[in-house]
């Protein structure tokens, strides 16, 4: 049989687990993008609420001056000057400010554009050439509310979409204002649902991958418990019948065939009458080590049932095979067993077969080997036919 790598085959078990990380993989994606689109519509809302109150807040500081000049505290004009002031001074974040303008239209407070007091917002001229503020009317006006429009940052001249929310003081027929640059406010929700995202994601990840691994692992314990021969070590033949399938597409694929080894010790009824079935286990425990090391990496040992094993590989040849078996057969039949200082050797026969398609399933490669395994015994026993 070549010497070729071990290769791993997938129990049932193990591929259903390998699925349902798949599904919970696709499920926890779409979570995520659920989650996203959600708390950033969550996020924007708030922001907004945010807006409205500041802008209340703003109203609330411009009515406290307003309160002094009815007392006699301050004039009118002192207080609407000290109002200004407290507003022009009341920025927040990285582009927030409050502006204030006449029910009429003429902009009076503009922080980052004090060059723009005096100047009228009818005036106020898109890049395509609109003028939107013209299209608000007085009533309107003095409703506040939410207005959406395009205005520059800072020194640019570059039109920004924004939305505001204005409040109208009657005493003073101010309309005051504060508003959000949307793509400000687009990757400022973006970072902070990335970051919530990546934190969940993260956390979601090492929560499957641990469980996954653990599960894994207890499976895998499981599963080698289920298909290993507790006497000998040896695989049993159940699999053998799950491993097949996967053996034969693989030497498919390499254009290599499989050979089955039929094995079984010689008269082994009489060392379990002469000596007990607790030596006759030793012997199989011996015998089963004696083909692990006599066997190549690609090889595969089991106990078929009893005395009878079955040894499973790749091969090019009935010649290599022949080799391996005639190896085990040799190694064995050196062994010395001993039972109350009475020494005694057993021996080995086999049959060999090798698989061919068209003769149906491997089941058949079994019997055929088993068939010759039959006939070595016929031959007088200790030896091998192919």
């Amino acid at each position: 049989m070549n010497n070729i790598s071990a290769k791993s085959y997938h129990l049932p078990i193990q591929k259903k687990l390998i699925c349902l990380s798949a599904v919970i993989f696709t499920g926890l994606i779409a979570f995520l993008l659920f989650f996203y689109i959600s708390f950033s519509g969550s996020l924007e809302n708030e922001k907004k609420s945010q807006s409205k109150h500041l802008t209340e807040s703003a109203l609330g500081m411009v009515s406290y001056f307003y309160d002094l000049s009815l007392t006699g505290q301050l004039s009118d004009e002192e207080a609407k000057k000290y109002a200004m002031e407290a507003l022009r001074h009341s920025t927040y974040s990285d582009n927030g400010y409050f502006w204030v303008s006449a029910l009429d239209g003429e902009i009076l407070l503009q922080p980052y554009k004090p060059e723009l007091v005096g100047l009228s917002l009818h005036d106020w001229q898109y890049s395509d050439g609109t003028y939107p503020f013209r299209n608000i009317e007085r009533e309107m006006r003095k409703g506040g509310g939410w207005f959406n429009y395009y205005w520059s940052k800072d020194d640019s001249l570059e039109q920004y979409p924004k939305i505001t929310y204005v409040s109208y003081f009657a005493p003073w027929d101010w309309l005051i204002g504060t508003g959000i640059y949307l793509d400000d406010m687009e990757k400022n929700v973006f970072w902070t649902v990335a970051k919530a995202s990546g934190i969940l994601l993260f956390g979601f990840v090492l929560f499957i991958s641990s469980a996954i691994v653990i599960v894994n692992y207890f499976i895998n314990q499981l599963s080698e418990q289920s298909v290993r021969d507790t006497l000998t070590k040896l695989y049993t033949k159940r699999f053998l019948e799950e491993v097949i399938p996967g053996m034969l597409e693989n030497e498919k694929r390499n254009n290599r065939t499989l050979a089955a080894v039929f094995m079984d010790i010689d008269h082994f009824k009489d060392v379990n009458d002469n000596y007990g079935h607790d030596c006759g286990d030793k012997v199989l425990q011996k015998i089963a080590k004696v083909m692990l090391e006599n066997t190549r990496s690609g090889d595969y040992c089991i106990r078929y049932g009893g005395d009878e094993f079955v040894i499973i590989g790749p091969c090019d040849d009935d010649k290599n095979v022949i080799a391996v078996a005639e190896r085990i057969r040799e190694k064995a039949a050196s062994l010395v067993f001993s039972y109350n200082d009475i020494d005694f050797k057993v021996t080995l026969s086999a049959g060999i077969a090798l698989y061919e398609e068209h003769h149906g399933s491997f089941d058949e490669t079994l019997i055929q080997a088993d068939m010759k395994l039959y006939e070595a015994k016929k031959m007088g026993r200790n030896c091998i036919a192919s």
